[in-house]
């Protein structure tokens, strides 16, 4: 067991905000990632001996690496919340918590008891973040979904790849992440608005409608014009130029101009004061119309180049470019390291271990990361008698 004793101090513009994260997985718990960070108290409650799947992904060396990032600066307790008393005791915790953000299938806290006509009769200013793949109402309420389900339901995956290939889905559940996202700005609006009207509420957030809301080009343009925007590969129908080509030596390098001032100077670093002047390129109605004449000179420039070649062309030309990273070029580049976007934290387990630092950079109150995720219910008596959380000192 962990002893409030042994915890840093936290920081950030969330510190005295108590938090209750009793979901699983990712959207639901990143909430609590983002809360903890800027210096919230965030209370995770775990199904006993099981703890939150997160524990075992994402791991080949025996620890929960995902865990490590997702559960830090969280202070975790097992309940089942199967049980009446357990359900009691996370009862009592809602009389003292700010927010509480759950993400079990709709219905579920309903048979428990634990809906937020009933923790709200705990807590009149408790705010309820329920988060879910299709929201609390609607036909699909209870089908069962992930990040990935959300992708395709809201056609965000629909426009990405190729048009000869299958939908492409990211390599990490973006559609969670967008969740998260939404949900945390949605959890801070309600506690600011709380402050006018002294009373909490209830969000129903829906994974799908996260992502969807990242849509809004494409159901205008199907709205007003009747055109379906699917999958454009590396480019897309609506700026031209944008795109990703392979340079001289092995690896690819990314270019867009999104307004006409970087448009006509990319075009005339490429092809001399000619080629802007082009009217298939003049403008970007005509750029769009054209793309492919116009992709075909740009891949070929690039093929023409080594990486160092085109960032230092770039570069003096002010150009918008970038080569595409991985996480080995993202450990060993200078702006990474300059600007702390990588942290390292210790861990028990790992010892210095490296992971994404607090963002954004609060000036005058600076988020931290206090702990990496902690053991399965290593703080279930610390919490429990947390004067805070309405314990009573052991």
């Amino acid at each position: 067991m962990t002893t409030q004793g042994a915890r840093p101090e936290p920081s950030g513009p969330l510190v005295g905000v108590r938090v209750l994260d009793i979901g699983q997985l990712v959207a639901g718990p990143m909430i609590g990632t983002f809360l903890a960070d800027w210096g919230a108290d965030v209370v995770k409650v775990e199904q006993p001996r099981i703890g939150d799947p997160i524990r075992k992904l994402g791991s080949h060396s025996g620890a929960p690496l995902w865990w490590k990032v997702n559960g830090r600066g969280k202070r975790s307790i097992a309940l089942d919340l199967h049980l009446d008393e357990d359900r009691d005791v996370l009862r009592r915790l809602v009389r003292s918590a700010d927010i509480l953000v759950e993400n079990f299938t709709p219905g579920t806290l309903e048979r428990w008891g634990l809906d937020y006509a009933a923790l709200s009769a705990e807590n009149p200013g408790l705010i309820m973040l329920r988060v879910s793949g299709f929201g609390q109402t609607g036909p699909n309420r209870t089908q069962r979904a992930f990040g990935r389900i959300a992708q395709s339901f809201s056609g965000f995956s629909s426009i990405n790849g190729f048009p000869d290939r299958p939908p492409v889905h990211p390599g990490i559940p973006v559609g969670d992440y967008f969740g998260a996202l939404t949900g945390t700005a949605a959890a801070l609006a309600a506690l600011i608005e709380r402050q006018r009207s002294g009373e909490g509420q209830e969000i129903d957030l829906a994974l799908y409608e996260a992502c969807f809301r990242l849509m809004e080009l494409m159901t205008s343009t199907y709205d007003q014009e009747h055109t379906v925007i699917g999958r454009e590969g590396t480019s897309n129908t609506y700026v031209a130029p944008v795109g990703t080509w392979q340079t001289a030596d092995g690896k690819w390098f990314s270019l867009t101009a999104s307004t006409q001032p970087v448009a006509a100077r990319l075009l005339e670093t490429v092809g001399g004061p000619e080629l802007p002047a082009d009217p298939r390129f003049a403008d970007n109605s005509a750029r769009v119309k054209h793309r492919a004449e116009l992709d075909e000179l740009l891949e070929k420039w690039v093929n023409e180049h080594t990486t160092e070649e085109l960032k230092e062309i770039c570069e003096k030309n002010d150009v918008a470019y970038c080569v595409e990273f991985d996480i080995a070029d993202i450990f060993a580049d200078e702006h990474y390291r300059a600007r702390g976007t990588i942290e390292t934290v210790s861990d028990p387990q790992y010892g210095p271990m490296r992971m994404p630092a607090v963002v954004p950079k609060f000036g005058r109150t600076p988020g931290s990361i206090r702990w990496t995720g902690e053991e399965l219910d290593a703080s279930h008596d610390e919490v429990l008698t947390d004067p805070a959380w309405g314990g009573r000192p052991s």
